[in-house]
């Protein structure tokens, strides 16, 4: 599970438990509540395909490749290919 934190600037990041048992922090910036909680079931998706081995879902694999490189450098060095959450 992710969880979605508002900084007292505005800005908005996602923490959450990596399979590796680290705590990341996704840095989102000054976005709505709607568009965090968006990106927040995107990594819960993500997360839950490479903890359990099954493929991203279209859906996700197709937001994933049209994510500017600026997000998906967030996401983890390999955050722009899909097959890297199998």
């Amino acid at each position: 599970m992710a969880s979605i934190a508002c900084d007292k600037n505005g800005h908005r990041r996602i923490l959450f438990v990596a399979p590796d048992g680290k705590r990341p922090t996704i840095r989102l910036g000054k976005i709505s509540q709607r568009a965090a909680e968006a990106v927040k079931v995107r990594v819960e998706q993500l997360l839950a395909a490479k903890l359990t081995g099954h493929a991203v879902e279209a859906d996700t694999a197709r937001w994933l490749a049209e994510l500017e490189p600026k997000m998906a450098g967030k996401l983890g060095p390999r955050g722009t290919d899909p097959e890297a959450c199998r």
